[in-house]
Parts: structure tokens; C-alpha cells; sequence
């Protein structure tokens, strides 16, 4: 109990190590989330109107990040943990390369929260480590999906 109240208070941000890995595929299990048409619009509105008020370009919606986002809610979810880390021991720049895209540089948050959209974007928002993963200057593309509580967003750039 400790922890899970400790995982929900402390906000976690993680940058995509950009080394060699071995690649475990993820179950190919669909457990629910949001489809992406819904997490498309709302989301990229919130996120882009945040990067267009820093002065930064908004960040277009990628369907490969989209898949690798909703991947780790569900593993999230199966595990009821928040976590960076998957179930099968995979860093977030493990889980952008094995779905096939070329990462340059990328980031991803996530959150705990049955609150909705607007209040993970509020705690992303509210912590220093995530506002940067959002208002990186260097990404082009973003992910964002849910599983239960579970929310993963993923911003990142090819080379």
C-alpha cells in the first residue's frame, strides 16, 4: 500500500536511453483503453495549446507512438503498477524501436489518476520533469493513452 501511494505522489519522468537492446515482444493482449480517435484530438489540443503558449511548434499525432503508448498503459494495468519500466524489463526507447520507428530522442510520462485527461495533463503539467518532457524543443510526434487509471503519454522524434 506504501508503495502505490508513493508511486501515485511521486511524479516520474523518464528519457529514452538510445542504446542497443534485446527486444522482448510485449503480449499482443488488447485489455481496453481509449481508442485513438478519442486520445487524438482532446489530447493533442491540451498538449499543443501548453507547447503553442511556450512558443514551441505543436507536435503532430503518431499512430506508432499511439500503439507504443496504449502498450504500456495495458502492461501498467496487468501489473497495477506505475512503472517506466515494463513487464518485461523494456525502457521506453526499447518499446519506440520495436514497434519499428527510428528514434532519435524521445520521453514519456505517465500517471496514475482516475480523474481523466485533464488531471494527468494537470499532474504533468504541475511537475517540472514532465512539463520538460512535454515542452522538449526536439520532438515532432506524440502517443497518449490509457488503460483503467493508467495514462502513458510518449513524445518523440525520428532521425
Amino acid at each position: 500500500m506504501r508503495r502505490a501511494l508513493t508511486a501515485r505522489l511521486l511524479p516520474l519522468a523518464f528519457c529514452a536511453a538510445l542504446s542497443a537492446c534485446v527486444v522482448v515482444p510485449l503480449p499482443q493482449t488488447d485489455t481496453g483503453g481509449e481508442p485513438a480517435q478519442f486520445l487524438e484530438n482532446p489530447s493533442g489540443a491540451q498538449l499543443n495549446a501548453l507547447r503553442q503558449s511556450k512558443g514551441l511548434a505543436a507536435l503532430s499525432y503518431s499512430p506508432v507512438l499511439q500503439k507504443v503508448a496504449q502498450g504500456h498503459a495495458d502492461d501498467m494495468a496487468r501489473m497495477h503498477e506505475m512503472t517506466h519500466i515494463g513487464s518485461d524489463g523494456s525502457t521506453i526507447g526499447e518499446r519506440i524501436k520495436r514497434r519499428g520507428y527510428n528514434l532519435r530522442r524521445g520521453a514519456e510520462n505517465i500517471a496514475e489518476t482516475g480523474r481523466g485527461l485533464g488531471r494527468a495533463m494537470e499532474i504533468w503539467t504541475n511537475s517540472p520533469p514532465h512539463l520538460s518532457n512535454m515542452l522538449m524543443e526536439d520532438v515532432k510526434e506524440y502517443g497518449l493513452a490509457r488503460n483503467g487509471d493508467y495514462w502513458v503519454m510518449v513524445v518523440a522524434r525520428v532521425k
